[in-house]
């Protein structure tokens, strides 16, 4: 009784526009007042929450994001992933797909690359005759992979959430992201040769431009392969992984004569900035999962579920629908810290382990942020874009066929996401 009471307090409060972590501060404050615990309690359990070594891993990815952004990195990885696949049909469509996936293994964050990719590759579509509203529907899309594959920032708080193993979940996204990144390419293919789209015509194959733009682009396109390098070999834990990935987006902005103090502080204020509002949600999530804790809702809503759906298929759909309804009011890290220890047990109960879960429950909240009201994904693509958000929505809903497609592949097919860790890991 609770639990149900602070969370419907929070959801009053966020439809009221009372900013998020104002909202989950009061809930929790009125849940502990109710159960009778010392206020000072609080204090005490958001501290406790925030003090984990691996955290450490979410400052440093979104400063490595941030750096290659402002490194002259994005360019390079547009002209590489153009020559690549350019002449496949889509053409540049495709080649905004690809760039996406690179991009993925150094950032971990859906936001950054539609910030700092995506302007490269709408640019150069528009610039090639493709419609604008169709060139910020791919982009929205295909910055849905880049959580997926590691580094992830949203994996790394589900992980902390949950406590499953970082390293796993990382794995585990790998093929993930590549199964969505095929769903998007496919469908790309597909329209383009229903429609016979005069715009979409293919580059030539160049063999000499995919060496000549992967060895200029070589170091930022090694990034992804020293970065699961490390984690694969054993050599850094996911938090030293940080570190690293750091460490050479700021090499590797240097080498290419890129970054200066003003782009680098430009990077630093963002991540405190950033890093400082999911610290503060991290805290302020402690402080409610431990009421929850208390009152036992995982156990019971998942006894609940269990003894009214039998059916693993359709208990997994039920939870499927409710994350994509849940992603389109609340932010991703403020929606796994809040409802990940909960539906855990609910899956659980289907025979879902925690790691495919934790890809499925990210992936679901990335759709959210690519779907009103909220959005923000459509209102970062709109601006990048130069149109209205509602514009950027209706060109995105045909893409929904192909990343709904790969949310089902995800749901119901174990080994995309057991398979890399299980082998890494051990079973």
């Amino acid at each position: 009784m609770i639990s149900l009471t602070i969370f419907a307090i929070a959801i009053v409060l966020f439809l009221l526009r009372v900013p998020v972590s104002v909202s989950l501060g009061i809930a929790a404050v009125t849940g502990f007042w109710m159960m009778g615990i010392p206020a000072r309690i609080i204090p005490s359990r958001m501290i406790d929450g925030i003090d984990s070594f691996a955290l450490l891993a979410v400052p440093f990815f979104i400063l490595a994001g941030n750096l290659m952004n402002v490194g002259g990195v994005t360019e390079r990885i547009f002209a590489f992933a153009r020559a690549l696949v350019g002449w496949v049909s889509g053409g540049l469509a495709q080649v905004n797909i690809m760039a996406s996936v690179i991009f993925a293994g150094m950032s971990g964050s859906a936001l950054a690359d539609l910030a700092g990719l995506g302007a490269v590759e709408i640019r150069a579509m528009r610039q090639n005759g493709y419609p604008v509203d169709f060139s910020a529907a791919v982009t929205l899309s295909s910055c849905t992979i880049g959580p997926l594959i590691p580094p992830s920032i949203i994996l790394v708080i589900y992980g902390l959430a949950t406590s499953t193993s970082i390293g796993q979940l990382f794995l585990a996204g790998v093929f993930a992201g590549l199964v969505v990144a095929g769903s998007l390419m496919l469908y790309v293919f597909l329209r383009v040769r229903m429609t016979n789209a005069d715009w979409a015509k293919p580059d030539p194959f160049v063999f000499r431009e995919v060496v000549s733009t992967g060895v200029a682009g070589a170091p930022a396109i090694l990034a992804p392969v020293i970065i699961l390098g490390a984690l694969v070999l054993g050599i850094s834990t996911p938090s030293e992984l940080g570190a690293i990935a750091t460490a050479y987006a700021l090499f590797v902005g240097l080498l290419y004569r890129q970054l200066n103090w003003r782009k680098i502080r430009q990077a630093l204020v963002s991540t405190v900035t950033m890093t400082g509002t999911i610290m503060f949600l991290f805290a302020i999530a402690t402080a409610l999962n431990f009421i929850v804790t208390r009152e036992r809702i995982a156990h019971k809503a998942a006894e609940a579920l269990a003894a009214h759906v039998t059916s693993p298929v359709l208990g997994i759909l039920i939870v499927n629908v409710f994350l994509i309804f849940v992603g389109m009011f609340l932010e991703g890290p403020v929606a796994i810290l809040v409802l990940a220890p909960i539906l855990l047990q609910v899956v659980g109960e289907y025979g879902m382990g925690p790691v495919q879960f934790g890809v499925m429950l990210s992936f679901n909240l990335l759709l959210g942020m690519i779907t009103p009201p909220m959005g923000i994904g459509l209102f970062i693509g709109g601006k990048v874009a130069g149109i209205g958000p509602e514009k950027v929505f209706r060109a995105t809903l045909p893409f929904f066929i192909p990343l709904l497609a790969g949310l089902l592949v995800i749901s119901f097919v174990p080994a995309v996401t057991t398979w890399l860790p299980g082998l890494v890991f051990g079973k």
